[in-house]
């Protein structure tokens, strides 16, 4: 475990990996981290600022300056500004004197070099004459190299006592599974929910639970990196997310060092999230959405139906990508102009790349499952958020809804309620009209359509719909799901069933009345309101969890779409 951990410490990068995992390290060695890494302001050398005392010694100030992988020449003195020297001279010039909180400053200090990696022979002359320079009666330095790190981590995080009985075999099938994607992540779910099963209410499990969820998901990032396969980790840093969620949402309207811990540990977390999908997006989409079938073609699958489950897949993924992009931006104040700017123009090319990929990957325009909905409704959604996007949005639904009347009509690949890969593999049976009714007697996906249709205010799609409905689906149930008041408990970790259904909803009268139907439900139930991430700012969680769990995405999230018209 501890070599594993010590190459997982190697591979991370300086900035949102090392310094991510460094502090939730040092609270769990009893420290009390009063300075975290910034982006944007100036640090004097300190990325991670901590104090308190170790192993019984007096309390002291610890100061660390950080820098991924191994210590090279290059790394000590090669770079004006990111080589180590440079950092340790502003830590000592211009920190210690200017910057160390006044209540500090009686302390003894002590400097410490962080590395992922391990101090290479070449520089350990110049590093030791530093230090030995530089040592005075309050001043001292520390080496934390990444065997010191791993074994910290290991003692710290990893203790037999504090995970569950084969938590740590868990880890090693789901790291050395990585090429295998499915296998890996069902390992790493067995996990995360092993650690995230807390018998009590006690703040220190649940600290050292979340805690555990975000060292154990950096790991598997890291490993996933080296191996350029980021799938599993994909899955799982949705799957820990959430089950991060479930925790934090206990803390969130509490104050206290417990509630900090929870919450830093969550930053964590979704610094390790976002980064995973970014770097799967990045790699295995952005770059090709703009070519004709190329992705289609990159999934290589062994018939039609891998490459259509596969393409609204990552259709689900990207969207999420852009949705979390506008939230960010909705949350920086105008002060942070910059940013907001930077997560704006994210948006806005996710948007785009969006269209890109369903233009030139034409098998987009028809579901095989009604599963699919999800992601399309997630699509949808995103796009709506620019008032631009409605006249696509109307074009592209309404060829989806052309392709699925006429490959109903013909024995096709007509969308179905099945969701077993054997039997989407089977699908349709020709001629079989008892067996087309069966596998379309629900849908919530002709709902899906004519909602946007009624918010577009797109009369012929809608008809459209209630024609189909009218004319070839009267057996289908058009339905649509709404939280219920055992959603909180069970939404983010897919623990339990939850959610009530809405049944036979009336397609026959004018759009209007439609829409009134569906969102008059959400007026006349507080549940939605009542789920967590919703209350305290973080709703994109719901749509993640809505894609992850395959549940459709509430309702509400799109009802202020019908206010600006």
């Amino acid at each position: 475990m501890k070599l594993i951990l010590k190459e997982y410490l190697l591979s991370l990068r300086e900035r949102g990996e090392l310094d991510a995992i460094l502090p939730d390290l040092l609270s769990q060695l009893g420290l009390n981290v009063y300075s975290r890494p910034g982006r944007g302001t100036r640090q004097d050398g300190v990325d991670v600022g901590a104090v308190g005392n170790l192993d019984g010694a007096p309390e002291k100030v610890y100061l660390f300056s950080i820098k991924p992988g191994d210590l090279t020449r290059k790394d000590w003195d090669g770079d004006a500004i990111q080589s180590l020297r440079p950092s340790l001279n502003e830590i000592l010039d211009s920190y210690i004197p200017n910057r160390l909180p006044s209540e500090h400053r009686e302390k003894d200090i002590v400097i410490c070099i962080a590395i992922g990696g391990d101090f290479q022979e070449q520089v350990r002359p110049a590093l030791t004459g530093f230090i030995s320079k530089n040592t005075t009666a309050n001043v001292t330095f520390e080496e934390w190299n990444g065997d010191k790190l791993a074994g910290l981590i290991q003692s710290c995080f990893l203790r037999e006592d504090l995970l569950p009985k084969g938590a740590r075999s868990r880890l090693r099938k789901s790291l050395a599974l990585l090429d295998e994607p499915s296998a890996s992540h069902k390992h790493f779910v067995s996990l995360i929910k092993s650690l995230s099963k807390i018998e009590t209410s006690k703040d220190s499990e649940q600290i050292t639970a979340i805690r555990q969820m975000s060292i154990c998901l950096w790991i598997l990032f890291a490993w996933a990196r080296e191996a350029n396969n980021m799938e599993s980790a994909y899955l799982s840093g949705e799957l820990v997310l959430l089950h991060g969620w479930k925790i934090v949402a206990l803390y969130a309207e509490r104050k206290g060092k417990a509630a900090q811990a929870i919450s830093n540990a969550f930053t964590s977390i979704f610094s390790a999230y976002q980064q995973i999908c970014s770097e799967f997006l990045r790699v295995n989409v952005l770059s090709h959405v703009g070519k004709m079938h190329a992705i289609s073609n990159a999934v290589r699958g062994a018939c039609s139906l891998d490459i259509n489950l596969k393409l609204f897949d990552l259709l689900g993924r990207l969207s999420i990508d852009g949705i979390w992009a506008f939230w960010g931006a909705q949350r920086f104040p105008e002060a942070d102009s910059g940013i907001k700017q930077q997560m704006l123009q994210e948006f806005q090319m996710t948007s785009a790349s969006i269209k890109e990929l369903i233009a030139n990957n034409p098998i987009l325009l028809l579901p095989t499952s009604e599963d699919q909905a999800i992601d399309i409704f997630i699509a949808a959604s995103l796009l709506a958020l620019d008032g631009s996007n409605g006249g696509y949005i109307k074009g592209w639904l309404t060829e989806v809804l052309n392709r699925a009347e006429f490959a109903y009509m013909t024995h096709g690949h007509y969308p179905c309620t099945l969701t077993s890969y054997s039997e989407l593999l089977a699908h349709p049976k020709p001629g079989d009209d008892e067996y087309r009714k069966n596998v379309t007697n629900g849908s919530i996906l002709y709902p899906i359509i004519a909602v946007w249709a009624a918010l577009l205010e797109d009369e012929a799609m809608y008809n459209k719909v209630s024609s189909l409905k009218r004319e070839h689906l009267q057996h289908c149930n058009f339905q649509y799901w709404y939280p219920d008041d055992n959603t909180e408990k069970n939404f983010y970790t897919n623990s339990n069933l939850h959610g009530a259904t809405l049944s036979h909803l009336c397609i026959d009268r004018p759009k209007e009345e439609f829409l009134d139907q569906l969102l008059g439900e959400c007026h006349h139930s507080p549940h939605f309101k009542e789920l967590s991430a919703f209350k305290f700012g973080w709703w994109p969680l719901i749509v993640v969890s809505c894609r992850h769990n395959r549940l459709p995405v509430p309702l509400e999230l799109i009802e202020g779409l019908r206010r600006q018209g």
